[in-house]
């Protein structure tokens, strides 16, 4: 099966800047809510593997979702929109399913979803197939893609059960709250994030001379 949860997007046919945000009718299920307390805390820890791998995509995703506290469609007596625990604007849960070869549509080119597989004993693949490449899915793996940009499937596998959590940004729900896309990380974002300024400095200037 294949479910959708987000605390703020567009009713379909009614994606304009000025549409109200509405929460999905999944995010108030009480079933929902129990789920999405119980993983807050690994939430955010993906949250923090996000500002360590692409923090511009952090940045976005943390005030995308700071604005839409007060700019969301609520009804009488739904879950307040705070309570969502990720900086991803939107998460797909998808159980024992193949994903047909596809790019995501709504996300902007530099918005990387964050895919998790999970499950038991599986032997999943995560296919990309604009780079040709075959990427061991099995459980416990993590991959950030760009989604928008890169053909990618999974499946089909012979054994186990799996699920994978697939988060992602909506790129009209940044536009309607005001905030910028990321830039595409480079080589040198990662020399910067480890502290080497040298290798910083050189990976600069090869790509000044490209």
């Amino acid at each position: 099966g294949r479910l959708t949860i987000s605390p703020a997007y567009f009713m379909q046919s009614h994606e304009r800047l000025q549409d109200p945000l509405v929460i999905s009718a999944s995010y108030s299920n009480k079933q929902v809510q129990h789920w999405l307390d119980a993983m807050s805390n690994t939430e955010c820890f993906w949250n923090g593997i996000t500002a360590a791998i692409a923090p511009e995509l952090f940045e976005a995703g943390s005030a995308a979702i700071s604005e839409v506290y007060g700019k969301t469609r609520t009804p009488p007596k739904s879950v307040p929109v705070s309570k969502w625990p990720s900086i991803f604007s939107g998460l797909e849960v998808i159980v024992n399913r193949t994903t047909p070869p596809h790019r995501d549509c709504g996300r902007a080119p530099s918005h990387y979803d964050l895919l998790v597989s999970l499950g038991i004993g599986h032997d999943a693949t995560l296919s990309i197939q604009d780079l040709r490449a075959d990427l061991n899915y099995s459980p416990g793996t993590m991959c950030f893609i760009c989604g928008k940009v890169l053909e990618h499937s999974a499946g089909p596998w012979e054994n186990g059960e799996r699920f994978v959590l697939a988060h992602f940004m909506k790129d009209k729900v940044h536009g309607r709250v005001g905030v910028a896309r990321p830039a595409f990380l480079v080589q040198a974002d990662f020399l910067h994030s480890l502290g080497s300024e040298e290798m910083h400095c050189k990976a600069k200037k090869q790509s000044r001379r490209m």
